[in-house]
């Protein structure tokens, strides 16, 4: 598929922050007047909401779905009660698909083999970490919509794609037929913020492959719109 013809081809909304020292985005708040209709709170400068846009809806709740399969990811660490799962260890990953009702859910979570045996030694030097997710896990009726998964790397250098991160975006959109598909990456953070996502399209992915600068920030707690369910 060939790429978008300027950036204005892909809406970039979402909940996400371009700088570290931004606050991530969110929905402005609605008043109610008697259980009748809402309003958006002309205190906050009658910001548009996100939620009331299909495309804008649908980059909010994709966030929001990465934000929930971090969350799927360190639940599945923790069942394994296993020391040697961690993120700085393994890299961990799935799908975040599409259904014809236009709600997302998240593919089972997938994990690769150990990086470093317990005494810290790499054990296939040269060969850089990987987690084998299944780009089939949405099943029939259903859009693959992003690939999401960890590097073991801690920060901004942690959530920079590889070549190969690279090509799952163009997979994703070609088996769309357009080009909304996206890849997440999770990286290690810090005490403030102990996880961090990247996300990346067609519009940056191969340019942040070379230049090794992050793309935009997703909110680890981001919420999805209301009556969207991420499962």
């Amino acid at each position: 598929m060939p790429p978008p013809t300027n950036p204005g081809d892909i809406i970039v909304v979402g909940q996400r922050r371009r700088e570290p020292t931004e606050p991530f985005p969110e929905r402005p708040q609605i008043v109610t007047f008697e259980g009748m209709f809402d309003e958006l709170d002309p205190d906050l400068g009658l910001q548009p909401d996100p939620c009331a846009d299909p495309a804008k809806a649908l980059e909010w709740n994709a966030d929001a779905a990465a934000a929930e399969a971090l969350q799927d990811i360190l639940d599945t660490i923790a069942a394994q009660n296993d020391s040697t799962h961690n993120l700085a260890n393994r890299e961990y990953g799935a799908m975040i698909c599409e259904h014809s009702d236009g709600t997302l859910s998240i593919s089972p979570i997938q994990w690769g083999d150990l990086t470093f045996d317990e005494n810290g030694n790499w054990l296939n030097p040269g060969v850089q970490p990987t987690v084998d997710v299944n780009f089939n896990a949405c099943g029939t009726g259903s859009l693959p919509l992003a690939m999401i998964h960890s590097h073991p790397g801690t920060g901004a250098g942690g959530g920079v794609p590889s070549a190969s991160d690279v090509s799952w975006v163009g997979s994703i959109n070609a088996a769309r037929g357009d080009n909304l598909g996206r890849i997440y990456l999770v990286s290690i953070g810090d005490a403030e913020t102990p996880y961090r996502i990247w996300v990346y399209d067609e519009s940056n992915a191969e340019e942040a492959s070379v230049s090794g600068e992050p793309g935009d920030e997703v909110n680890p707690d981001g919420q999805p719109c209301p009556g969207q369910v991420v499962t």
